[in-house]
């Protein structure tokens, strides 16, 4: 099978339940962006240095495209759940104790690898606001949208751990 079906090209497209809809509907805009962050964090962990952030953001990467699921349906139930949500806090909570406290605004380019984590931060961010934008035109399950809530703050912990951390191969 290619690729290159030609089924876009009059400006629409399947969602994972088979439902035809505008390539620029409210559900494609949020799990596009949702791709577009796992694209961001590639690029992170392709340059990481720290064994645990590149594995922590493999595991991220891997969930992601249970949310591009989920917002790429309807009326199912999510594929995200409150417990991967507390797996998230967990390790914020874990990253942040390692860390020194914060004295003043992080400046993002210390590392390629951090700089890349930053900007996948903006990302996450980008994609809980078209997620938003879904809540309010149609149904979104409310884990969903606390699961990238939490994960711009994860990309946040693990940029300042890729920061602080020398190489750990």
């Amino acid at each position: 099978m290619s690729v290159t079906t030609k089924t876009g090209d009059q400006g629409q497209t399947s969602l994972f339940t088979g439902e035809r809809i505008a390539k620029d509907d409210a559900r494609v805009e949020a799990y596009g962006k949702v791709d577009s962050l796992g694209s961001a964090l590639g690029m992170a962990r392709a340059f990481a240095t720290n064994k645990r952030v590149k594995d922590d953001i493999l595991a991220v990467q891997k969930q992601l495209g249970m949310l591009m699921a989920d917002f790429a349906s309807r009326n199912k139930p999510p594929r995200i759940t409150a417990e991967m949500v507390a797996g998230i806090e967990a390790e914020i909570a874990d990253i942040e104790e390692s860390l020194p406290a914060l004295k003043e605004f992080v400046i993002p380019g210390n590392k390629k690898s951090s700089a890349m984590l930053d900007l996948a931060r903006t990302v996450a961010r980008e994609a809980e606001r078209r997620a938003w934008t879904l809540a309010r035109r149609g149904s979104v399950a409310e884990v969903d949208l606390q699961y990238l809530n939490r994960i711009s703050d994860y990309c946040f912990v693990l940029m300042r751990l890729e920061d602080e951390d020398k190489p750990n191969l």
